[in-house]
């Protein structure tokens, strides 16, 4: 039996395959498996390396992000009831302590003061009427006396004459008339009767001195009483012109220029250039906290600045003891919450010089305190820079273009 011929050439037979070809298939696979285990590797040395410097860092220092700027802010409020007459400052404005901020309208204020004050004049010249009253009255009293003493005196004398007469007659036999007993006697009892007069008259005169003395110090009670209301109207009147009592910027100013004030109603702020970091740590983290340590700061708003500052103290009791409805722990079921105790950190004015205008009360504040530092002995000293914005002259709103005409004034 013949065998028919493959119609296909051999030379078109596919070659096989040599025998290492079977494992060749495996080999790109290890490639990116040594790719993965590489960059694994170093994922955990960076994070090992991390993680070891952030656990240094921590066991160094101790931070809150429940911190916050803060500082004293003033109410300007007006003293008396009065119209506006001129408002001397803007929104955003830098005062110093006593510069003036507004004007009420003088004129019911002058005119009280005129009226106290001659009032006052009308009370000096009855104490002057009163004075002179007290040596008239002295003068009385001293003649009274001398006429109380004169009339002693002669009834005396005119009482010792009748007791002569009396002897003369009843013991003498004769040697005077009854005629002279009966007119010494007369006299005598004429005279005794004058000097009880007189010394009823000194009496009198006394009493007028005590008078005139009561009266001198009643004129000088009105006196004082006057002097004292023209002084309040003096008050009244320097009130009309309400001034800074800090230096500082104003903020929420409501008072315009006619607007009818009264007595206590708030027209605008002042607050002071001085700031400083009020951080709520966890009672967990105040055993290691102390006065005096160095304070790394970053604030949200400048993310681009780090600070420094200092622990100035810490307050004595937790934000919830010093809360208005502090919660009663020995009531119902008892839930263990950790408490924070507010810390008080001071800036470094240096660190703070190139942007200390941006730095208000209000804004977010992380601080961690360098717990393993030296600590820094003596408070921050005051420096210029502390009364005045760094880069802006204190009569000028921080938003007021340089060179640009003032608006601040108006009438």
């Amino acid at each position: 039996m013949l065998v028919k011929e493959n119609p296909i050439s051999r030379s078109h037979a596919a070659p096989r395959p040599p025998g290492n070809n079977v494992n060749r298939a495996d080999k790109p696979a290890k490639g990116p498996r040594r790719r993965i285990l590489i960059i694994g590797a170093m994922v955990g040395v960076l994070a090992l390396f991390f993680g070891v410097r952030y656990w240094v860092y921590a066991s160094a220092h101790e931070d809150t992000d429940d911190a916050y700027v803060t500082g004293y802010t003033h109410q300007i409020s007006s003293r008396i009831t009065g119209t506006v007459e001129q408002v001397l400052v803007d929104d955003n404005w830098h005062v110093t302590a006593g510069q003036p901020l507004l004007k009420l309208d003088r004129r019911d204020y002058e005119v009280a003061l005129e009226r106290d004050r001659a009032s006052y004049q009308q009370a000096k010249a009855q104490l002057l009427q009163a004075n002179a009253q007290i040596p008239l009255a002295e003068a009385q009293l001293a003649q009274t006396q001398a006429q109380a003493d004169s009339s002693k005196a002669n009834s005396d004398y005119l009482q010792r004459t009748f007791e002569r007469n009396n002897q003369l007659f009843y013991q003498g036999r004769g040697v005077i008339s009854k005629q002279d007993l009966d007119t010494s006697q007369s006299q005598a009892a004429t005279n005794l009767a004058t000097y009880k007069a007189n010394l009823a008259s000194v009496r009198v005169a006394t009493e007028n001195l005590k008078v005139a003395q009561a009266q001198q110090q009643a004129a000088a009670a009105q006196a004082e009483a006057a002097l004292a209301q023209v002084k309040n109207s003096e008050l009244q009147l320097s009130y009309c012109t309400i001034v800074a009592p800090v230096s500082g910027r104003i903020a929420q100013k409501t008072v315009q220029t006619g607007n009818r004030v009264s007595v206590g109603q708030a027209l605008m702020a002042v607050v002071e250039d001085n700031v400083w970091i009020a951080a709520n740590f966890k009672e967990t983290q105040l055993e290691r906290i102390r006065v005096g340590q160095p304070v790394d700061i970053k604030i949200d708003a400048l993310p681009h600045y780090r600070f420094k500052g200092r622990v100035d103290s810490l307050q004595p009791g937790t934000g919830s003891n010093f809360a208005l409805l502090p919660p009663d722990n020995a009531t119902g079921n008892f839930i263990k919450i950790v408490q924070r105790v507010p810390v008080k950190i001071l800036f470094d004015p240096e660190s703070i010089k190139a942007v200390r205008d941006k730095i208000v009360p209000g804004l977010s504040v992380v601080p961690s305190v360098a717990v393993t530092q030296a600590l820094i002995d003596k408070p921050f000293p005051d420096t210029p820079e502390n009364e005045k914005p760094s880069r802006q002259p204190a009569n000028q709103p921080i938003t007021q273009i340089r060179d640009a005409r003032q608006t601040g004034v108006m009438h």
